[in-house]
């Protein structure tokens, strides 16, 4: 086996490109690792994971581009990294014959139907180029992150000014007038409208729906910080307005995380004056709290899809306890003494927060790097304590490197380390499918999480992989045949997160009896 490392100065590509420009190298024929990022710490960390450390690794800067090759012979190693540079020549050549405009003013005179504008830049230029767009009377989905809380508040209170929608900073999913954008799944249009300070809520809840048979009117996003008192839930107030208004509309669905106090009140308030039927899901709060606004209360995603279903007139059935509680008992008999904990690995943020709410009250407190209470933060995001969940989509992850929706990657190092880990009983997987990530997010881990089953079962013991997948049969990666795939390596697929959580938390709990 042979390994070639190759740094390249000041040689700055954009993240997605470099993502699948190694998606198509590992394809080849005599190549077993291959890693093309940029020299970021994150990056570097997983060049060292992948057994690629090197003084030059180490020394590259978040400007320097990095090909890792590991492969049967030189040859083969050499042949990949020539193959690499081709790739991005021909990306650069392809960009170049694409049509593209110097400013926002000049795509509006060239598009004068257009009406909404797609930020993605870097989050310190995300701010002047939404106002641009807003001030050419554009409405905007700002997909970019890390942009400071007063720029937010700044652009979404010129957005309500002018009557406009401003979804986003940290907005990756929307379904508008049936058009689903950025990460969000294909889905029919029908009755309930949702605004979402979570990505992966919204695209949770829209999945659950159109899989029951009914559909979205409008996917409104946020951003995952607009109930951050700083920004005072400026676009969920407007998105109210927006369904409240929208003649297709008959049930509206907010999801959020715990919102920040000031703008609870204010959401909650609007919420009361609403003429229309209006389930809360936000995790964490009260549910007196949310009584009290006259809205109906959902305590997870499941269950905000079946609440607005049935107000649609569709029953949605829930798992059976007893079932649940049989398959986890079956697995728990087959796992070693040293096997104790759970460790999820999500893209997902909100289903972080609602598989650890799930779990625990049979497992107790959960280890996370955005943990419930921020005395069970982990130390280091990669290194898990006890019960642990992982949100690979947080900052950390993703400065300088594509969401984990997108790059799996760091995703897939992280199930080889867990399942190296004696303790590691239960493996819990979100995948997410849709036109714009990863054209085979399953496929891409699949002989991870296989490798993983095999680690734990050479030591005497049985790993448990349990995962759900949120998107539909009309995505490109379709539903069922990523499901089927997760099927035929083993692992138990549920119907979505939250009943994958509780399958888990069942487990844990079922080993520790038998300890």
């Amino acid at each position: 086996m042979e390994s070639v490392i190759k740094v390249y100065p000041n040689q700055y590509y954009d993240s997605v490109q470099l993502m699948f420009i190694t998606s198509a190298l590992k394809k080849k024929q005599g190549i077993t690792t291959v890693l093309v990022a940029m020299g970021t710490q994150a990056n570097k960390e997983i060049f060292i994971d992948i057994g690629m450390n090197s003084k030059s690794v180490g020394e590259a800067g978040p400007n320097d581009m990095i090909i890792g090759v590991s492969a049967l012979d030189q040859a083969t190693c050499d042949q990949a990294i020539e193959e690499a540079q081709a790739l991005l020549k021909a990306e650069g050549a392809a960009v170049e014959d694409k049509t593209s405009y110097s400013s926002v003013k000049s795509a509006v005179q060239a598009n004068n139907k257009a009406n909404l504008c797609i930020i993605s830049v870097p989050g310190e230029y995300a701010k002047a180029e939404a106002i641009k767009a807003l001030n050419s009377g554009l409405h905007t989905l700002i997909f970019s992150d890390n942009v400071p809380l007063e720029d937010e508040r700044e652009i979404k209170l010129l957005a309500q000014e002018k009557g406009l929608l401003c979804m986003g900073p940290d907005c990756g999913v929307a379904n508008i007038n049936g058009k689903s954008f950025l990460v969000g799944s294909i889905v029919r249009k029908g009755p309930i409208g949702i605004c979402a300070a979570s990505g992966v809520g919204l695209q949770e809840v829209s999945v659950l729906v159109h899989e029951a048979g009914s559909g979205i009117s409008q996917g409104i996003g946020t951003g995952g910080k607009d109930l951050k008192d700083k920004v005072g839930g400026l676009t969920m107030l407007s998105g109210i307005d927006a369904l409240e208004k929208d003649e297709e509309t008959k049930v509206i669905v907010l999801i959020s995380r715990k919102p920040e106090s000031k703008s609870l009140e204010s959401v909650l308030d609007r919420v009361a004056k609403c003429v229309k039927p209006v389930i809360i899901c936000f995790m964490g709060c009260e549910k007196e709290e949310i009584l009290k606004s006259g809205a109906v209360y959902a305590h997870n995603l499941e269950a905000a899809a079946r609440k607005a279903l049935s107000l649609a007139g569709i029953v949605l059935e829930e798992a059976d306890p007893e079932k649940v509680q049989e398959l986890a008992d079956a697995h728990a008999t087959a796992m070693s003494k040293e096997q104790k904990y759970v460790r999820g690995l999500f893209c997902g943020g909100t289903f972080v927060e609602e598989a650890m709410v799930a779990m625990r009250e049979d497992i107790g407190d959960i280890y996370s790097n955005a943990p419930l209470s921020e005395e069970f933060k982990l130390g280091k995001a990669t290194v898990s304590y006890k019960n642990s969940v992982v949100d690979y989509g947080d900052e950390e992850f993703t400065m300088s490197r594509p969401h984990p929706v997108i790059d799996t990657e760091p995703r897939a190092m992280g199930i080889i380390r867990e399942a190296n880990d004696p303790e590691t009983a239960v493996m819990l997987l979100d995948f997410v499918l849709g036109p714009a990530v990863n054209s085979d997010p399953v496929g891409s881990v699949i002989n991870n999480i296989k490798e993983a089953m095999k680690i734990v079962s050479d030591r005497g013991g049985k790993l448990a992989v349990v995962a759900s997948v949120c998107g539909t049969e009309a995505d490109p990666q379709k539903r069922s045949l990523q499901q089927e795939m997760l099927r035929e390596a083993g692992v138990i697929v549920c119907h979505d997160n939250y009943q994958a959580a509780l399958l888990a938390g069942k487990m844990i709990k079922s080993k520790m009896r038998r300890a």
